[in-house]
């Protein structure tokens, strides 16, 4: 599950903790007053909803897992189990909330606990504490793991260590300095209680049954791994205090994941590991080892994990059928979310070609599409550098709340490429079937705005009054997603981006500026760019400023990341008489999902 901060994913996290516990202590029961929802708006009016509802569904059962699962399945749903739970936001007499789980359908069905308890769930908070986790304490991690290999062991076994720790233990209290303490002991006692009110005392080792043993392990390091398997000499091992938070973290979850191996599978219908942003303190590296691991763990072990996570690096190392985006949901992008809305990708309807595509192309970069409030498609290195600067020209223009599109949380996605199809499919909401008929698909549930050059043939020169036949296939999804989808809208141009860009107002004055320093010691081309800054363009025809703007383009066909740099960087320093194009203020508009304001507010 991924999402950016407060959108859920810990009280999905919570949800499953509560209703099927864990092994970290938390009570099932444990709700209170503050967890039933109250009005942001009106707080003083209300003192909360008045249930909690929470449903968990299992499906994908196993025939002997249906068997077990028989109380909790439901007739209308084959082969789906329904675990419930309903908080009522009144206490009892003891001040506890109310509180009822049920499985199935029916509230009066028959409740086993041990069928609960047959699930395994091990949580791993996201500010946990590893170094103490690992130390030798009653609770401890490593404590937990020797018990579950303990219960795969026979009491032979168990009392074998502990017949095997007392001798050790006898040999040590023969030292001379222990007995010599234990003498000064009984001889300073009697002297001050004397025959009649003195006790006697002994020195030993405190209880050596299996859990008090096990108990004062601790885990030490090395910080490198033995390759022979033999391990390093235990001389050479370190405390945790010594070691890195990152690494210790790895240590703790390798306890844990060896901890669920340990579990008897007869005895677990289900194992199930939660971990919070196991991206904390972890260099993308070893993030992306980690995830790779974790996955083939949840494969051949069979093992459900849940992951919460802000890492675009963990977003773009998982399988895309396996993520969920969580997204607050607000009716505009500055006030505050109304609801919460959850998006499993693999139901977003992108084919198999699309799926392999995004998998490959969703790197760190682009993958933070997953965590933005909006986004803006775009074709390449020149869109993507000279957008920001656009952006707070328009924003500025049309008077809106944000300066810029980090002021809205909107991401501009480079897709290197003519691949809108490919990315639309995350947004759209729509997908079509082998027929051509549009079907209702789950989506990210932010606006998208793809910008797409309409790229006729080569030599044309398009103007507003005499625009060309478009060559791009994905101009064609201008009026398809207006037509069909609530959140992605695709805008188009009359060539390409640089070529609009200087037909756009009085800008062909702006980029010949920029552009005078590439044409160096060729004197001609020189002339002509000079010539072009010295027109008066105010009363030009829409031929000549096509001419221009295609001169223009052809200059610099072969450096157009060069160049959108040095424009961007000009655009930052003075952006005055600049106009943007009306096709790149639209798609900025409907990104950021903000109406203008009235000149009165």
């Amino acid at each position: 599950m991924v999402g950016e901060n407060a959108s859920g994913k810990s009280t999905i996290i919570d949800a499953v903790r509560l209703m099927i516990g864990d092994y970290e202590g938390v009570e099932r029961a444990g709700i209170s007053d503050s967890d039933f929802h109250r009005s942001i708006v009106e707080p003083a009016k209300t003192r909360g909803v008045n249930h909690i509802n929470i449903r968990c569904e299992f499906e994908n059962l196993s025939n002997e897992a249906r068997i077990a699962f028989l109380p909790w399945l439901d007739a209308t749903k084959s082969g789906r189990a329904f675990l419930n739970l309903e908080a009522e936001n009144k206490g009892d007499s003891a001040g506890r909330i109310k509180r009822n789980m049920w499985g199935g359908e029916s509230t009066s069905s028959l409740f086993e606990w041990d069928l609960l308890d047959s699930i395994c769930c091990i949580y791993l908070p996201a500010l946990r504490d590893a170094e103490e986790k690992l130390k030798g304490y009653k609770g401890s991690r490593l404590k937990r793991l020797l018990k579950s290999l303990h219960f795969n062991k026979t009491a032979e076994e168990q009392a074998k260590l502990e017949d095997q720790f007392n001798r050790s233990s006898k040999q040590l209290l023969s030292n001379s300095t222990i007995k010599e303490a234990d003498h000064a002991i009984r001889q300073y006692l009697g002297k001050a209680l004397g025959p009649v009110f003195g006790q006697d005392t002994s020195i030993q080792f405190s209880e050596s049954n299996f859990d008090r043993i096990i108990e004062r392990l601790r885990v030490l390091f090395y910080p490198r791994l033995s390759l022979e398997g033999g391990g390093n000499s235990t001389d050479l091992y370190r405390e945790l205090h010594e070691n890195s938070l990152g690494y210790n973290n790895l240590i703790y979850l390798a306890t844990v994941m060896a901890e669920l191996e340990a579990l008897n599978v007869e005895e677990n219908l289900l194992k199930l590991l939660l971990i919070e942003e196991p991206e904390a303190h972890l260099h993308p590296q070893l993030q992306i080892r980690l995830l790779r691991y974790l996955e083939k763990e949840a494969t051949d072990r069979q093992i459900q994990i849940i992951i919460t996570s802000h890492s675009p690096v963990i977003a773009a190392s998982v399988d895309l059928h396996s993520i969920c985006v969580m997204t607050p949901i607000g009716s505009r992008g500055f006030d505050v979310a109304d609801t919460l809305q959850y998006c499993q990708l693999s139901e977003c309807g992108f084919s198999e070609t699309s799926k392999f595509f995004l998998q490959r192309w969703l790197d760190v970069t682009k993958s933070t599409l997953l965590f933005a409030k909006g986004v803006i498609l775009v074709e390449g290195i020149a869109e993507a550098l000279i957008l920001p600067e656009l952006a707070k020209l328009t924003l500025a223009n049309k008077s809106l709340k944000g300066k810029s599109l980090d002021d809205y949380g909107v991401s501009i996605i480079n897709m290197n490429g003519k691949y809108l199809n490919h990315f639309l499919q995350l947004f759209n909401g729509y997908s079509k079937d082998d027929a051509g008929n549009f079907v209702s698909r789950s989506s990210l549930p932010v606006r998208c705005s793809g910008i797409t050059d309409c790229d006729p043939e080569a030599e044309m020169k398009p103007t507003a009054s005499n625009p060309c036949e478009c060559k791009n296939k994905h101009v064609t999804l201008k009026d398809e997603t207006l037509s069909h989808s609530k959140n992605s809208r695709v805008f188009t141009n009359l060539k390409t981006f640089e070529y609009d860009l200087a037909l756009t107002g009085l800008n062909i004055v702006f980029l010949y500026r920029v552009f005078i320093p590439y044409v160096g010691t060729d004197g001609m081309n020189k002339k002509i760019a000079q010539q072009y800054i010295d027109k008066d363009w105010g009363s030009a025809t829409e031929e000549e400023k096509a001419d221009a703007a295609f001169w223009f383009l052809k200059r610099i066909e072969s450096s157009k990341g060069e160049f959108a740099q040095e424009l961007a960087l000009e655009l930052s320093k003075n952006s005055a008489g600049f106009t943007v194009p009306q096709y790149v203020e639209d798609a900025i508009i409907w990104a950021v999902n903000e109406e203008p304001r009235s000149t009165s507010e």
